[in-house]
């Protein structure tokens, strides 16, 4: 279920403060909740009935019940909630006992790491089962209406199981003379087809099994014994839930020979004379269906023109438009006419190679690339060479979309340096550790799920320092992701796959919870240390977040000033609502926010008309490029002047050398942060007060 929704949580438990431990514990987990603790059987018999709840969390007894009459009460009243019950002990014992009760699982007592993974695995189930039960309600509703519209064509429908009428419509009927569409019970449908046209008619359904979709011409005969020359077109279909064949015949008239013209124009590129985008688009959708049901693999191949602007302004539009043509000739007297090929956009071609050999595609990639490449198209006696750039990507079962396919393609062809080049769609790779070792994306993915389960993600701290000798003790907390060869990923090489997999509130919510925990014991000791913590666009977008944050930084005993929440100039912009309203929510918790690598679009100030940060942080490009120039040295003072003037503590990253300190002291910067300072550290012990710059 969606985690912006409570979970509406009902709570067997004698205790009432581990009932508020329970649901601590989903909030921390990232889940809010809408609870209510059970006082008797009468009262959990009225809670079910009154509304839906997601969960239920039982002790073997309380409250005068036992774990198996709460189980048997749900499921008296046929209602689906998943209950989770909670052993009084550590016996393993009470796994079997409870699972036998009927309860979906069991949790040890005290054993809440375990507890939380059962939660999140039921809540996921339950949420499916949700989903499937409407996907039912709308198939139903869909099949009645496709019912209504088979019963209602002017189409000649039928579907047939092993050669035998299953289900025909009043066309159909009607078109082979019969009054009633159920005289059709138990005849065969090589009944319908004339003696001399039955042989054909076997090997054309050999042929459908193979091919899943063809059209045939075949006479036919009807009740009185007259003669309709019609086609016969077969598709795999369903029918009250078994698999049959849809069977359509089309009457063949002169109306119906102006009717396929029609459609055989409105499917062309009018210029190139091959299939147009939405025509293409059209088979692309349907060839991921097939894919993804395992029945057919195809690739996709994205041509594109190389510099074909270039050959629009040297030749003119129309002469360009019949290079154009002419490439379009050569490329299709290249491919075989069972391949789909279409003329996607303005100089890009693309095609549906039928089959999933890798090799073969690649060949024939390679074969178009190297005829364009050697053909010389002639117009208006000038004589014009152009090369193509083919990417190419497999559609399979594994394949989430056509557009995704498209996307795929696409970005293999532009990966292509300089043009005239093959390359299939490789998943992206990450580079990590020394020796270039490459990780895709699933893998970066997979890695982040194990780190948040094991807690083996990293946590380094970087000292942000006064430049005027306050005794402020401040770090960045900065996050790293580690393989299993010790290799440290950066975010800039984890946090796109983790937005793809949904897992940034993940990585917000075990960072904020980690750094607390190590702030709470450092404090303890006596320190005022604060942490910069950054969070995501997705925190900023989360109804539960800072209900969340302050439970957890009320249970860590921190002042609300010892965290500074960070934001992305990029993340802020761009939701800037979002941005705006997690502001001013965190000043009420008397937090402070800051706007990190601040300073790179193209109106920052623009931000501050909406944002009222307590800080503003620089990005690290300032620092690095003021060393060498008046210019960028006079920016920067000017930055920070109009920063300051808003009422901002102002901030810069990146500073890796002594030679800048002079411009920031100059231009009245308030902190500075960089490896020249300090590279990051495990740890938050660190001399603030013995700094000397």
């Amino acid at each position: 279920m969606n985690k912006n929704q409570p979970v509406r949580l009902l709570i067997l438990e004698e205790s009432q403060n581990r009932a508020e431990e329970l649901i601590v514990l989903l909030r921390t987990a990232g889940r809010a909740t809408r609870a209510h603790q059970i006082a008797s059987e009468a009262d959990l018999v009225e809670r079910l009935g009154e509304q839906t709840w997601d969960l239920l969390i039982s002790r073997m007894e309380a409250a005068g019940l036992t774990a198996e009459q709460v189980v048997k009460t749900v499921r008296s009243m046929e209602k689906d909630v998943p209950v989770i019950l909670i052993a009084d002990d550590q016996d393993p014992a009470s796994i079997t006992a409870g699972l036998q009760m009927g309860a979906l699982d069991v949790a040890l007592a005290d054993d809440d790491e375990r507890l939380v993974l059962i939660i999140e695995r039921e809540l996921e189930n339950l949420d499916n089962r949700r989903m499937r039960r409407k996907a039912e309600v709308e198939l139903r509703e869909t099949e009645r209406r496709n019912q209504l519209l088979l019963d209602s064509s002017n189409a000649a429908i039928a579907y047939v199981h092993e050669g035998m009428h299953i289900y025909t419509n009043r066309a159909y009927a009607e078109l082979f003379g019969y009054e009633d569409a159920d005289e059709f019970a138990g005849i065969p449908i090589i009944d319908l087809i004339a003696g001399e046209d039955q042989d054909k008619f076997k090997k054309f359904l050999k042929s459908f099994e193979q091919n899943e979709s063809d059209t045939e011409e075949f006479t036919c005969v009807a009740t009185d014994g007259s003669r309709i020359l019609s086609t016969m077109s077969l598709s795999p279909a369903t029918y009250d839930g078994e698999p049959c064949t849809q069977v359509i015949f089309r009457p063949l008239t002169e109306d119906n020979e102006i009717e396929d013209r029609i459609k055989e124009i409105s499917s062309q590129d009018l210029l190139t004379g091959l299939y147009n985008r939405q025509y293409f688009v059209e088979q692309l959708d349907a060839a991921v269906d097939l894919a993804t049901s395992g029945r057919e693999g195809y690739v996709l191949f994205y041509i594109a023109i190389d510099h074909f602007n270039r050959i629009r302004t040297e030749a003119g539009i129309s002469n360009a438009d019949l290079v154009l043509g002419d490439v379009a000739a050569l490329v299709r007297s290249i491919v075989d006419p069972e391949h789909i090929l279409a003329r996607f956009g303005d100089d890009v071609f693309t095609m549906l190679y039928k089959g999933a050999d890798k090799e073969a595609a690649a060949q024939l990639a390679e074969e178009i690339r190297a005829r364009v490449e050697g053909h010389l198209s002639e117009v208006s006696g000038k004589s014009y060479q152009l090369t193509v750039s083919i990417g190419l990507s497999l559609i399979t079962e594994n394949t989430p979309s056509s557009e995704e396919v498209v996307s795929r393609a696409h970005r293999a062809t532009s990966s292509i340096d300089d043009g005239n080049g093959v390359n299939f769609y490789q998943p992206e790779q990450v580079k990590v550790g020394e020796d270039g070792k490459s990780m895709t994306s699933e893998d970066v993915k997979e890695l982040i799920r194990k780190s948040i389960s094991n807690n083996s993600l990293k946590l380094l701290f970087q000292p942000v320092i006064s430049l005027h000798g306050d005794d402020d003790e401040q770090f960045e907390v900065l996050l790293r992701l580690v393989d299993e060869e010790e290799n440290e990923l950066t975010p800039n090489q984890f946090l796109g796959p983790a937005e793809d997999a949904g897992l940034l509130e993940k990585l917000d919510r075990w960072v904020i919870l980690q750094s607390v925990k190590m702030l709470a014991e450092h404090r303890a000791q006596g320190n005022k240390t604060r942490l910069f913590i950054n969070i995501t666009h997705r925190s900023l977008s989360d109804d539960t977040f800072l209900p969340w944050f302050s439970v957890a930084l009320k249970a860590a005993r921190l002042p609300s000033d010892a965290v500074i929440f960070q934001i992305h100039e990029n993340d802020a912009t761009a939701y800037i609502k979002q941005a705006t309203r997690f502001c001013q929510s965190i000043a009420q918790l008397h937090c402070k926010t800051s706007i990190n690598h601040f300073g790179c679009s193209l109106n920052p100030f623009n931000l501050l008309k909406h944002l009222t940060p307590d800080y503003v942080k620089l990005d690290g490009s300032f620092a690095q490029q003021i060393e060498d120039s008046n210019e960028k040295q006079k920016e920067l003072i000017d930055m920070v002047k109009s920063l300051q003037t808003k009422g901002v503590l102002t901030a810069i990253s990146g500073v890796e050398s002594p030679g800048v300190l002079s411009t920031l002291w100059q231009a009245g910067l308030n902190f500075i942060q960089g490896n020249y300072i300090s590279p990051p550290i495990e740890n938050l012990e660190y001399d603030f007060a013995s700094e000397d710059l």
